[in-house]
């Protein structure tokens, strides 16, 4: 979803994006925000809002599912700027002008699609709205796939998903940025939706917390040896939480301890992602994540319907255009593009 929504935000045109996953009765069972609500306003959309008459989520959606546009775009009256709901849900995420599309598989409405830009940019276009409108079929059936096992999926890379919060030797969180509090709730809850945020981000992720708190325990005392980490695999991801003493004394109930969040990639998605912007042709493409993958050139062969000779011009083709001369070098070459 991270990087689906980054290329639907770049054709489009907008500065942040977010995806809500709707049940067949119009409610919101999961979201994925490339920006989200500090914990204090997200529990208090979901408790005074989510259900609320003026902003059900709900009667909206069921209202964009029973419109013939797949999508449409809004921008707030001057009366609904003074509103409370736009002011602390709205503005405090920059979304003043909003895109929605009605995301669908097989003709059943599967969720929505949220593209946002600041005030100051100006509203989106029916033109805009004609451009999302022609890939919503193909969005479709890419959310429907989503979860699905991803090929080469035993390494991993880090991405620019990185923050860092403090919790104390209980496990409690001490302080935590909107970065950090986003990533933590994809690690440690598996959904983000009106049970988890009612509940609080910070309670779900304690015993996870905690038991990071004890391992960095078990390091400064020597009792336990090695990194003091974790690691975390659902379904947004990998997620490696590293834990760090800040102090020289050994460890107790009111000390800080500032732990590292990352979200890491399979190594074959980002690979495939760093291609997109090099000047390969299709097949040299399928041919750069073949050699990926590991596979030879026989089977390259087959999977592409042409010769081995074919597929060796291809390869040289592509160390060529890359500067590699084996496999290893063309994928730090690849990958290093992607930095």
């Amino acid at each position: 979803m991270p990087r689906l929504l980054k290329a639907v935000r770049q054709f489009v045109g907008a500065d942040s994006a977010g995806f809500f996953w709707v049940n067949s009765y119009g409610d919101m069972t999961s979201l994925y925000a490339e920006r989200l609500l500090p914990a204090p306003a997200m529990k208090l959309y979901f408790d005074r809002y989510y259900d609320a008459r003026e902003s059900s989520f709900r009667r909206a959606f069921t209202a964009r599912v029973q419109r013939q546009e797949p999508v449409i775009g809004v921008s707030p009256s001057a009366a609904w700027e003074q509103s409370a709901y736009y002011n602390e849900v709205f503005r405090p995420l920059d979304a003043h002008h909003v895109l929605y599309g009605i995301v669908r598989e097989q003709g059943q409405a599967i969720g929505q699609l949220s593209l946002y830009r600041p005030k100051s940019a100006p509203a989106f276009s029916g033109a805009e709205r004609s451009e999302l409108s022609s890939i919503m079929p193909y969005l479709g059936h890419g959310v429907s796939q989503l979860g699905q096992p991803v090929a080469d999926s035993k390494e991993f890379l880090d991405t620019e998903d990185d923050a860092v919060f403090l919790i104390g030797a209980d496990g409690g969180v001490r302080q935590l940025s909107a970065v950090s509090q986003r990533l933590l709730a994809l690690a440690t809850l598996g959904k983000i939706g009106p049970d988890q945020m009612l509940s609080g981000i910070e309670e779900a992720a304690r015993p996870v917390l905690l038991r990071l708190a004890e391992r960095l325990q078990n390091v400064t005392s020597g009792r336990e040896v090695g990194p003091p980490s974790l690691v975390l695999h659902n379904a947004w991801g990998r997620f490696v939480l590293r834990a760090y003493s800040i102090s020289d004394a050994p460890l107790e109930t009111h000390s800080h301890i500032a732990v590292r969040i990352n979200r890491q990639e399979p190594m074959l998605l980002k690979f495939v992602d760093a291609l997109s912007g090099l000047a390969l042709s299709p097949q040299q493409r399928q041919v750069a994540v073949g050699l990926a993958k590991g596979s030879s050139n026989r089977e390259l062969a087959d999977a592409l319907g042409v010769s081995i000779n074919t597929v060796a011009y291809h390869i040289k083709q592509v160390f060529q255009k890359l500067d590699a001369h084996d496999r290893p070098q063309m994928m730090a070459k690849v990958l290093g593009k992607s930095r």
